[in-house]
């Protein structure tokens, strides 16, 4: 704990010394200034038409009622995603807006961890990147403020009974941002092709790109409606369309065409990608307006009405911010008006008037990947490493006092994560899972040594632990660091490195991670994309891999009722629980800190950090 004490005891002189200098100034400084258009997926991509100025947006007035976020009885249950009968979903009942008084001030500006990359393209920016870019993106299908599945961009759907073929009909009347038209089935072809790309940051690509076998526009590609072609059912479609997913934004093809990009199979050229980094657009609620790399990306109000919802904030700068100090530092100047306040930093903010708020739903899953754990048949699986040793795996787990985290990190309010894919709320919950939990986890450094020299190693082993900043978590660094002296006490020498995520998603992708362990965020969304994620070896970047959970996640495809379903994925949490697939920590919520004499409210999850930015709701 010694190298964490120093830690923040720097952090603290920093804060001081920044506020004492900010006050004695009387004001704050300023921040730094700074196959598409095809309706199937086998055809090739028509040559698009040179086009020097946007046409005028041909909409009509939107024929839909934008629906109004939900809490369901029990909150984020739309998070799994399933359909139960392929009825389509009821149109919200319009609700005349009240006469309300003005917002104090018309830019917020908000402080957040930094990004993964600097792309702007959806599909480079991945997942994680995504709650800064959603507020000039939508989606077919609204991942909402309490994670449930809403309508946005689609107004309703239905599919067939095997699940096999899924058909939307779109919303009209929806501009694209900067007089670049109306969204039409062109565009959403465009744009799932978009997400397909052999260049996306994210997972999901590749199995989409296996998933979908055409994408047919009933109505022509001026209509609304579009009708996807499986190649296997896919009861969870909806969640994979949805704004939880940064692959499944709607984006312009207008756009796309006049810059002359292409996308001949899922290859796209350098225009179209360079056109999708200098001029995003998109259908949401705020326009793009400015990037500088590494320090801010704001957004401007749009010229007209938001068919769905008018922000409190008519405009948004998000500054990204590295160090946990200056997070604090940069309210109390009123550079910001909401900050990722690390948890030990805020008793300070709170004594200066500050606020915290937290997610409406857990924001994160917090756990540890052990490396290595390659199909048996892999060339790059070493069944010797002590890493596929599951003794090993269960003396690093019972080395580690989870409640001390808990406490000293997360001030208690972290939940037990009892195994990585296993909540609640989720399909295939296990309610035993937690009275056992003590019996294969509990914290125990003197079974931990036992089961090292039950592994063949009384004397130690030596391991390298990797962590790296995630949004919504700042103190994960320091968490590494008192993980590895868990280790060290019963006999396991971790050569503990802070690195960037992108350090270890390369090491991973090239399956060079034996004798590798580190921590890492995911989102709270339901076990499908997890398990696919994390343990299918169809995955882009898979982390633990066993043939038992790959036969366990392709029979989810023909799962297609809930019972089927939560029986599959409650094998799989008892295959990784008994086998220590990996180290299970906690369900996170976010907190962030905001300056109540401007922000009333902000209801979010803030999976990946602060989102839902057109919801934040003004002091006026």
């Amino acid at each position: 704990m010694a190298a964490i004490n120093l830690r923040r005891a720097i952090i603290f002189f920093i804060l001081t010394m920044t506020l004492a200098v900010a006050l004695a100034c009387g004001s704050s400084a300023e921040p730094p200034a700074a196959a598409p258009a095809a309706e199937t997926q086998s055809a090739a991509p028509a040559q698009p038409a040179a086009q020097s100025q946007p046409a005028a947006p041909a909409v009509a007035e939107p024929t839909n009622t934008p629906p109004a976020p939900t809490i369901s009885a029990e909150v984020g249950q739309g998070a799994i995603g399933v359909v139960p009968t392929p009825a389509p979903t009821a149109t919200p009942i319009a609700v005349a807006p009240e006469p309300v008084a003005e917002t104090k001030i018309s830019l917020l500006k908000v402080a957040r961890g930094v990004a993964n990359n600097s792309s702007l393209d959806p599909a480079l920016g991945g997942r994680v990147n995504f709650g800064w870019l959603e507020p000039m993106y939508e989606g077919l299908i609204h991942f909402d403020q309490y994670t449930d599945l809403r309508p946005m961009l689609a107004t309703e759907w239905s599919a067939n009974a095997d699940f096999s073929v899924w058909t939307l009909q779109l919303r009209e009347g929806v501009p694209f941002h900067k007089s670049w038209g109306g969204m039409t089935a062109a565009d959403v072809v465009h744009s799932l092709n978009q997400g397909q790309r052999m260049d996306a940051h994210g997972n999901r690509a590749p199995a989409t790109r296996k998933l979908l076998n055409r994408i047919e526009t009933p109505d022509g590609p001026d209509g609304y409606s579009i009708a996807l072609h499986l190649n296997e059912p896919e009861p969870v479609m909806l969640s994979w369309l949805s704004t939880n997913q940064n692959e499944a934004v709607i984006r312009s093809k207008a756009v796309w065409d006049q810059a002359g990009g292409e996308l001949v199979e899922f290859e796209p050229n350098d225009a179209g990608i360079q056109e999708m980094q200098s001029n995003p657009i998109g259908t949401g609620p705020y326009q793009f307006a400015e990037f500088v790399p590494e320090q801010y990306i704001r957004y401007a109000p749009l010229e007209y009405d938001h068919w769905r919802i008018t922000p409190d904030f008519p405009e948004v700068q998000i500054f990204f911010v590295r160090e946990a100090a200056t997070h604090l530092a940069m309210l109390v100047t009123e550079e910001v008006h909401a900050s990722d306040v690390p948890r030990d930093l805020q008793p300070g903010g709170e004594a200066r008037g500050f606020k915290v708020i937290s997610s409406t739903t857990p924001a994160l899953r917090l756990l540890a990947f052990f490396g290595g754990l390659h199909l048996p048949d892999d060339p790059a699986y070493d069944p010797d490493a002590p890493l596929s040793n599951p003794l090993v795996r269960e003396a690093m787990n019972r080395a580690i006092d989870r409640e001390e985290i808990n406490r000293t990190f997360l001030k208690g309010r972290g939940e037990l994560m009892v195994q990585s894919v296993a909540h609640p709320k989720f399909p295939g919950w296990d309610q035993s899972l937690v009275e056992r939990f003590d019996d294969f986890y509990a914290y125990d450094p003197e079974r931990a040594r036992e089961l090292l020299a039950e592994a063949g190693y009384p004397d130690g082993l030596e391991i390298t632990q990797m962590a790296y900043p995630r949004p919504g978590l700042p103190e994960i660094l320091d968490m590494g660091e008192l993980v590895n002296k868990y280790w060290e006490e019963v006999g396991i020498k971790a050569k503990f490195q802070p690195v960037e995520p992108a350090t270890v998603s390369a090491r991973v992708a090239a399956k060079d991670t034996t004798g590798l362990v580190y921590l890492h965020t995911g989102s709270y969304s339901e076990p499908t994309y997890a398990i696919y994620g994390y343990h299918y070896s169809g995955s882009k970047r898979p982390r633990f891999l066993a043939p038992f959970i790959d036969q366990k996640y392709e029979s989810l495809q023909t799962a297609v009722t809930l019972e089927q379903r939560a029986e599959v994925i409650s094998d799989v949490i008892e295959f990784c629980f008994e086998i220590y697939c990996t180290i299970p920590l906690f369900w996170v919520p976010a907190e962030f800190m905001v300056n109540p004499e401007v922000i009333a409210d902000w209801k979010t999850p803030a999976t990946f950090g602060v989102r839902n930015f057109e919801y934040v709701e003004a002091v006026r």
